[in-house]
């Protein structure tokens, strides 16, 4: 079972923040899917062959053509960028560095 201690860690090793309603429905969600699982388990598959991959149900493979086109602007590509210069977009800098077995991750905002 997943508590919402287990989704509040996930959140913060994504970096990702929720609100009280969010963390609780992704609690839900994520032990209604679990329960999903655990039923599929429950089935029986002894006379099903193992799908070794998903294209050998595949009789033929259908490959679009290869057609070159015009690519997007740098200038169209960064209009709704937060922050871009000189034709790049701006991301703040994540460093990280290990101490005592713990991975330490500090974000510089100087660039920025």
């Amino acid at each position: 079972m997943v508590t919402r201690e287990n989704i509040e860690h996930i959140a913060k090793l994504a970096r990702l923040d929720f609100s009280d309603g969010e963390y609780d429905k992704l609690t839900t969600d994520m032990n209604n899917v679990l329960g999903y699982i655990d039923q599929l388990k429950e089935l029986d598959v002894s006379n099903i062959e193992p799908l070794e991959n998903i294209n050998e149900s595949v009789e033929k493979n259908v490959f679009r053509s290869d057609v070159s086109a015009p690519s997007l602007a740098i200038e169209e590509a960064l209009k709704n960028a937060p922050k871009a210069a000189d034709g790049y977009f701006l991301v703040p800098k994540v460093i990280e560095r290990v101490k005592k077995d713990k991975a330490v991750v500090e974000e510089e905002d100087d660039d920025l």
